[in-house]
């Protein structure tokens, strides 16, 4: 594809370990750079961005059945894997630990999802999500429909998604190794990276489904 020739991921890694070097986030040189990209479509990405709007909601304590109707009414049954089918068949609150944690993590992807969309500018390693999520999507809790927010979702360009992938791809492995060897930095949230960092990933690779997308460093 022709915005595939402008991505060169050798120099893109080679641009972004100086300038994460530069700000404190010191990143190993023969950390490798990423693949060529293979984006997916703006509509691919938005239905994945509603299924995560709708599977959070649990977190807020929203009752499944009302989610699930949700997601009926907007034809995305299709897009839901298979442990957000499985945490549709309980309440939050009966889920394993593990599974609340997760669904409670999905608010990240959400909010990548949203810059990727070019509805926000503020993606880092280490801020949390800000309030103005909830006026960038629709409102479940008032049946509001996703096929308006689904047609109107486009990308901001491929090469700034490319360029913010393979940052978070080397600060995670500096999180990484912060964790490992019990180091601090004010720089990094290892968390946040992870969750960010595989909304970039589900985007610039269409090879890759959801619950298969590797986060190794």
């Amino acid at each position: 594809m022709w915005f595939n020739q402008k991505i060169k991921p050798e120099e893109i890694k080679s641009r972004n370990t100086k300038l994460l070097r530069s700000n404190g986030i010191d990143v190993i040189e023969h950390l490798p750079y990423l693949d060529s990209p293979s984006f997916r479509d703006p509509e691919q990405i938005a239905k994945r961005m509603m299924v995560h709007l709708a599977i959070f909601q649990l977190y807020l304590e929203a009752p499944n059945q009302i989610i699930k109707k949700w997601i009926e009414d907007n034809e995305l049954s299709d897009y839901l894997t298979s442990d957000e089918k499985r945490y549709l068949q309980s309440n939050y609150q009966d889920l394993p630990e593990q599974d609340q944690i997760d669904i409670y993590w999905y608010v990240e992807a959400i909010w990548t999802f949203a810059w990727i969309g070019g509805l926000h500018n503020k993606l880092t390693f280490n801020t949390g999500v800000e309030d103005s999520l909830a006026s960038m999507t629709p409102k479940i809790e008032k049946n509001e429909s996703a096929e308006s927010f689904i047609k109107k979702f486009k990308l901001r360009g491929r090469l700034e998604i490319f360029e913010m992938l393979d940052k978070f791809y080397r600060a995670h492995w500096f999180a990484r190794a912060n964790d490992l060897t019990g180091k601090e930095s004010d720089k990094i949230d290892l968390d946040i990276i992870m969750e960010r960092r595989k909304a970039l990933e589900y985007t610039c690779y269409n090879e890759y489904e959801w619950d298969s997308i590797s986060l190794d460093t």
